[in-house]
């Protein structure tokens, strides 16, 4: 039997059960969360929609025998903060989680989404003792989904005509690859394709600005995560995963299988998108050390 778990059943961990229900990829779905009278009315609502059986509770023995566990909880991002300021708060949200997923579910892969990503998908890596193909991050493919977003909007194209790719830390110091893109039947100008960048880089402080959140691109865009897992599609998406070298889990492009990262892909940058990258290694490092990683 196919199971998914998502762990925080807050405005953005229940659109995600929501949009991974609607992909009809599992036989049972569970959501935890700490309050209880949330997590049962999530469990009838969703439930109510009969695409498939759902669980909402707040034990944590209700995700053993989880395939893939997509792990939202923890504080969320105000306007006027950086995903790094959430990073003391949510590292001890992060730890109590993986303690749970550890005991009920070793053998589950895990999916991160607790923002900052890439350091929350580093701190569930080493807390669980996972193998490192086990345990990857989101924010790639949202990211990608907006870059797309914008190019669309600029060069007056269909979403489903551009191929385009974001690399690099899920924040600030992100990398949309121009070199990625591709726009069937137009040659986009380098200026376009430069306005593009710079409101991807601002999607989310943008949205979270105006309406408080963002919900449905990252639920999309996890639930197409859980979608190529469970289905063994071994699609290349981004995805944060453990990067020895610069000893931080960061955005590359990978293939994912039923396995989780079945590769890690080598990428072809720019010598200022590498710097960029390389700066976003770094500064990860640094908010990692400073809280004990």
């Amino acid at each position: 039997m196919s199971k998914i778990s998502v762990i925080g059943a807050g405005r953005l961990g229940s659109t995600i059960a929501f949009s991974v229900a609607k992909e009809r990829i599992v036989d049972e779905l569970v959501l935890i969360d700490i309050i209880e009278n949330l997590v049962k009315g999530e469990e009838l609502d969703l439930g109510q929609a009969c695409l498939c059986p759902v669980i909402g509770s707040t034990d944590y023995s209700d995700v053993s025998g989880s395939d893939l566990i997509i792990i939202v909880a923890g504080i969320a991002r105000k306007p006027d903060m950086t995903r790094e300021q959430l990073l003391g708060t949510n590292v001890k949200i992060m730890k109590s989680v993986i303690e749970q997923v550890k005991h009920y579910a070793p053998d589950s892969k895990l999916l991160i989404v607790s923002n900052p990503m890439d350091s929350m998908t580093y701190v569930a890596l080493k807390e669980s003792g996972f193998d490192r193909r086990h345990v990857f991050g989101m924010g790639g493919v949202v990211d990608s989904n907006r870059f797309r977003f914008f190019l669309s909007r600029e060069f007056h194209t269909h979403i489903d005509k551009i191929q385009a790719t974001v690399v690099g830390q899920h924040g600030e110091i992100m990398v949309p690859l121009a070199s990625s893109v591709k726009i069937e039947g137009i040659a986009p100008d380098e200026e376009g394709i430069k306005r593009a960048i710079e409101r991807t880089k601002d999607a989310g402080r943008e949205v979270i600005a105006l309406k408080g959140a963002t919900f449905y691109a990252p639920a999309h865009a996890t639930s197409v995560m859980a979608r190529i897992f469970m289905n063994d599609e071994k699609t290349m998406i981004p995805s944060s995963v453990y990067l020895e070298e610069e000893n931080v889990c960061i955005g590359m492009p990978i293939i994912l299988g039923r396995n989780g990262v079945e590769e890690v892909k080598e990428m072809i940058m720019t010598a200022e998108e590498e710097k960029i990258f390389k700066e976003a290694a770094r500064t990860l490092r640094e908010h990692l050390s400073k809280v004990g990683y």
